[in-house]
């Protein structure tokens, strides 16, 4: 075979400097293929793992496809999401806190390997990059790291602008949880200006505006803004899940029930 290619590579002029770079790109191209074949193997066994709720194997997988190449920034962040996932089932704190940290380290590479690679030919890429972002957010969350998850969601806002408000979102979420209320509603403020439709936001403002009240004798004061808060989240979810909740804090505060943001409910006329 080897004189056949020989012998062809004369047929096309080819040197024999020509023919050997012919033959190692063709090999390496051959490589590629089986290479690629063997991590999907792994990347399908360990979403299957995944899906099954057997996070250990699936980490066994993609550690294993990481061992064949560990270039390939989306079984890095795969591995991510399978440390994250399995460490709230850990009973042990510490173990807990190590499958964190092996989150972080993961998603970490992968964005190192996705910004390397980054281009404007990929329409996708900064859908990706606010993605690994995310995830790489939340794991600090989980972690009790709630500064460096507060400043991952705003790289993850502005890689993808387009889907800013859900990162804000997430942002003012952990903020609720951590108890930092002005700074929560901040975050809310900033995804509400992305996207205006988005009702939780509004309720989840309201929240936190509704912890800053204050009390004059037995009345409650609410926070400038807190009744608004609710009424939006009403207009645009006026049987949605916390619609209760919803009108119940109005009523604690003494507002009023709008069915229309700005414009107050319409009693029957008198009889």
């Amino acid at each position: 075979m080897k004189k056949q290619a020989e012998e062809a590579a004369k047929g096309q002029g080819l040197t024999p400097e020509q023919l050997k770079a012919q033959q190692e790109a063709q090999e390496k191209q051959k490589k590629e293929v089986n290479t690629v074949k063997a991590l999907n193997e792994k990347l399908a066994a360990a979403k299957t793992a995944t899906d099954a709720g057997d996070y250990d194997t699936a980490i066994a997988n993609l550690t294993a496809a990481n061992q064949m190449d560990a270039s390939r920034d989306l079984i890095w962040f795969k591995l991510g999401d399978a440390y994250r996932l399995s460490a709230p089932k850990q009973t042990d704190a510490a173990e807990k806190q190590k499958r964190l940290n092996s989150a972080v380290d993961a998603y970490k590479k992968a964005l190192q390997l996705k910004q390397a690679v980054t281009n404007d030919k990929d329409p996708n890429a900064t859908k990706t990059l606010a993605a690994y972002y995310n995830n790489l957010a939340e794991a600090y969350s989980k972690a009790g790291k709630i500064d460096d998850a507060v400043a991952t969601y705003q790289q993850a806002a502005q890689a993808d602008p387009t889907g800013a408000g859900q990162y804000y979102f997430n942002m003012g979420a952990v903020l609720t949880n951590a108890g930092q209320a002005d700074k929560a509603i901040v975050a809310f403020d900033k995804c509400i200006a992305t996207d205006p439709t988005k009702a939780e936001a509004y309720y989840q403002k309201g929240v936190n505006l509704l912890a800053k009240a204050t009390l004059q004798g037995d009345k409650m004061v609410a926070a400038p803004g807190t009744a608004e808060a609710f009424q939006k989240y009403l207009e645009l979810q006026p049987t949605g899940g916390h619609s209760e909740e919803a009108k119940a804090m109005l009523t604690s505060i003494g507002a009023s029930i709008e069915t229309s943001y700005g414009t107050k409910k319409k009693q029957p006329p008198k009889k």
